[in-house]
């Protein structure tokens, strides 16, 4: 059965969540502008377009964007921020592994923090570099996950904290689900099929938030692996969590520093 995870019960709070700080969307804006050198006939196209973080940016500049969700809800966010301004953004509720659009019909395509969300991710590539153009540019950012590693001095306390969370679960006989694609998995399909890549990163920035912060997003189910968490035993998972950071930490007001980046993969010579 293919999987593909919408956002709608979290797109009041998904920018407040998962938004950039002030003035790292400009950044990211500016550094794909540069990356791709659009004219104005360049055609964008994203897949999982959600509340138009990265999308809005680029088309108030001017751009023809066009993307696809399946959220109406994160549609409806995307378009009220749209309210009163001009543009050339056409967002529609779709399937990302069945696009209604014609071959060769965009000059560059987005792709940013989904295919973890697609079991049928293969056929979704597929349907990108079918409306791609042959010489069309894919830019591809799989998520936050890799700024949050063992192998970072400052993110080594949050990665812990990850770690010991997916370890309670493991425990109440709950994993903590994978729908889709790993970004190795998605590297190695584009390279087995030719592409040429090459990574950039368009922006870092740093995060400081509070133990407590961390346990209340779990406990909101912020996090969209959070979802699938029975009832019965969610309450006592976060309890547990509660109890082991407090012995862990000394407080919860203990600040777990986190390094993130937005790094995209440019990827060539492959539609």
């Amino acid at each position: 059965m293919t999987t593909t995870v919408s956002f709608d019960r979290v797109s009041d709070i998904y920018d407040a969540t998962r938004g950039f700080p002030p003035g790292i969307s400009e950044q990211v804006t500016d550094f794909i502008l540069n990356l791709v050198s659009p004219t104005a006939d360049t055609k964008f196209y994203e897949t999982g377009i959600g509340t138009g973080r990265i999308a809005v940016p680029i088309a108030k500049r001017g751009y023809s964007y066009t993307g696809i969700d399946i959220s109406e809800k994160m549609l409806a966010e995307l378009h009220q921020k749209l309210e009163g301004v001009s543009h050339k953004l056409t967002a529609i509720k779709g399937d990302a592994t069945a696009l209604p659009f014609d071959n060769n019909s965009f000059d560059v395509a987005l792709v940013v923090h989904v295919f973890h969300l697609i079991s049928a991710w293969k056929q979704a590539l597929a349907e990108i570099s079918r409306v791609l153009k042959p010489d069309g540019i894919l830019l591809y950012t799989h998520g936050y996950a890799n700024s949050v590693s063992a192998g970072s001095e400052v993110n080594a306390q949050r990665w812990e904290f990850n770690e010991h969370w997916k370890a309670i679960l493991e425990g109440y006989g709950h994993p903590l689900p994978r729908y889709g694609a790993t970004e190795e998995e998605v590297l190695a399909e584009l390279e087995a099929q030719g592409a040429t890549l090459e990574t950039e990163i368009a922006a870092q920035w740093r995060v400081e938030d509070t133990v407590s912060k961390f346990i209340e997003n779990q406990e909101n189910k912020i996090q969209s692996a959070a979802w699938s968490i029975p009832n019965d035993i969610f309450p006592h998972a976060i309890q547990d969590l509660r109890n082991w950071a407090l012995e862990r930490y000394g407080s919860l007001d203990y600040i777990l520093p986190q390094q993130r980046e937005f790094k995209i993969t440019v990827v060539r010579n492959w539609a």
